[in-house]
């Protein structure tokens, strides 16, 4: 008898420290349900917080924006769901190969040397960051970091944003090509978006740099990479060549061995604070003041300007035109592909889609 009081005892002990804990756990929520996959409201609020940091949002338009996450999830469950059926894996390293030109750019824009090197050196690191994203086990090398903030600025969104949004975009891509298939432009359809458009294109510009990069963050390092630029500028408006300070002392090392050279190109394809500064200048051989873009510290040498010729858009007008085109036939894939599935959302107060 005095077992079982004792038995008795330790359980209701047991429940009531239970009950105790359950009403001080927070448990997460289910807010929608996608052919039995759950979307939980802690992805739902770690998303909506990446955005509120990036901007302002107002209490009004909470449930809003958290609705337009859940929908992204839902259609993302769908991608994710036809994308296993179909035995397409986007793994994290997948994503990563597709960053490689954007690593190589980003790297032989800072002046390095052995850039296949040091792509493969941030791969690895990226590869082991986004496997513990939610943790933080994985040490993140500086060049990584560096890489992280300039996409960041960039892309204006926060790096794990981008990621997610790149792993998507690589399975529709995959899934459009498996089970939508589309038909790309013919040069007709280029050409005759060209003509209507052509006034709209602006020009491209043919100019010279020269590019003095910070040795660090600090405010001391930024003053001295400018010092350094206004003294090579002082130079060259004093009659010293402007191609031989660019293979002298430009960091931009596949323009300085040209002289510094950038050929043709179009305005928009260059960093923004870049093109801000070369489009207010027309008169050819006028060396501009010294200005900072994302990349660092520039001088530039104006050439010439012409409007965009039909050569140098040509892919860019093929691409965006399949890209439209893509997407046209992707959102009606997408929307009988939800008519076909179980979608049961519960969350409070989802507001739909005007």
């Amino acid at each position: 008898m005095k077992k079982n009081i004792t038995t008795f005892l330790i359980v209701i002990c047991f429940l009531a420290q239970s009950v105790f804990l359950y009403s001080w756990t927070e448990y997460d929520k289910v807010l929608a349900v996608v052919n039995n996959r759950p979307i939980m409201e802690s992805e739902v609020n770690l998303r909506y917080n990446r955005i509120a940091q990036s901007k302002t949002i107002p209490p009004s338009k909470v449930a809003y924006e958290k609705s337009r996450i859940l929908d992204n999830l839902i259609e993302n469950e769908i991608i994710f769901e036809t994308a296993n059926k179909e035995s397409i894996e986007i793994s994290n390293k997948k994503v990563i190969n597709q960053l490689h030109g954007f690593l190589s750019n980003f790297f032989e824009s800072k002046g390095y040397k052995d850039i296949p090197a040091t792509v493969e050196k941030v791969s690895r690191n990226l590869e082991k960051f986004m496997e513990n994203r939610f943790e933080s086990k994985v040490k993140i090398e500086p060049e990584l970091q560096s890489f992280i903030e300039y996409i960041e600025k960039k892309e204006k969104v926060d790096f794990f944003t981008f990621f997610d949004e790149l792993r998507v975009k690589i399975a529709k891509e995959q899934i459009m090509s498996v089970t939508v298939g589309t038909t790309p432009p013919s040069q007709e359809e280029v050409k005759k978006w060209y003509n209507a458009n052509k006034s709209k294109l602006g020009y491209e510009v043919h100019v010279k740099h020269i590019l003095i990069i910070p040795e660090g963050k600090s405010l001391a390092s930024e003053k001295a990479a400018n010092q350094k630029a206004e003294e090579i500028r002082k130079k060259i408006l004093a009659g010293e060549s402007f191609e031989s300070m660019a293979a002298k002392y430009s960091q931009d090392k596949a323009s300085a061995v040209n002289g510094g050279d950038l050929g043709w190109q179009i305005l928009g394809q260059f960093d923004p604070y870049f093109a801000n500064n070369v489009f207010r200048m027309n008169k050819s051989g006028q060396i501009s003041s010294v200005f900072k873009s994302g990349f660092g510290y520039h001088i530039v040498k104006f050439i010439d300007k012409r409007p965009v010729t039909f050569e140098k858009v040509e892919r860019i007008i093929m691409y965006k035109l399949y890209t439209e085109k893509m997407e046209q036939q992707f959102s009606k894939w997408v929307e009988q592909r939800k008519k076909e599935s179980f979608i049961k959302i519960y969350m409070n107060d989802y507001v739909k889609a005007m």
